[in-house]
C-alpha cells in the first residue's frame, strides 16, 4: 500500500461523492427545465418604469429552414426619461404551455420620452420544432444621461485668448 494506492482511493471517493450529490440534486428536482432556466427578475430600472415603458406588441417568426429568427417589438415610452439598451426576454412555449427555451433581444437604440418605437431584429438561432408560441417582456433598460464631458468647438483664435 503505497502513495499511488491511497491517491486512487481518494480520487474514487471524491468522484463517488460528486455522483451521489448530482443524483440527489437532479433526482429530486421536479423538472430539468426549472434547473436550467431559473426565473428572471426585472432590474430595478425596469421595475421602476414598468408602468410607463411598456412592450405594446411583438411578433416573432422562425422560418423552417436556416433557423434565422426575425422579431419586431413595439415599445411605448410614456415616461419623462429617454431610455436605451432595452432588454426583452422572450419565453418560447410548446402547445401544452411548457417552456422550451428563452431568447434575449437587446434594443440599443434610444427611445425618446413620450414616443413609441418599433424595432426589428434578425438573429441566427436554433428553435425547437415543438415551439408554438412565445411570451415577451421587458427585463432591463437604461436611462439616457448627459455625457460627463462636453466638447465645445470654436475658432482656434478664440480658444487662445
Amino acid at each position: 500500500m503505497d502513495r499511488k494506492f491511497w491517491s486512487k482511493i481518494a480520487i474514487s471517493t471524491v468522484i463517488l461523492g460528486l455522483a451521489m450529490f448530482a443524483f440527489n440534486t437532479f433526482g429530486t428536482a421536479p423538472d430539468l427545465t426549472s434547473i436550467l432556466l431559473p426565473p428572471v427578475q426585472p432590474s430595478a430600472t425596469a421595475q421602476e418604469l414598468q408602468d410607463t415603458v411598456v412592450l405594446v406588441g411583438f411578433e416573432m417568426e422562425v422560418p423552417e429552414k436556416g433557423h434565422v429568427a426575425r422579431a419586431a417589438f413595439a415599445i411605448d415610452n410614456s415616461s419623462d426619461h429617454d431610455i436605451k439598451n432595452v432588454e426583452i426576454l422572450c419565453t418560447l412555449l410548446d402547445a401544452t404551455g411548457a417552456e422550451q427555451g428563452r431568447n434575449k433581444w437587446v434594443i440599443y437604440n434610444t427611445l425618446k420620452a413620450h414616443t413609441t418605437g418599433v424595432f426589428s431584429h434578425t438573429k441566427k438561432m436554433y428553435v425547437s420544432d415543438r415551439v408554438s408560441s412565445s411570451q415577451c417582456r421587458i427585463v432591463d433598460m437604461k436611462r439616457v444621461t448627459s455625457p460627463l464631458i462636453a466638447v465645445h468647438r470654436g475658432d482656434a483664435q478664440e480658444q487662445g485668448r
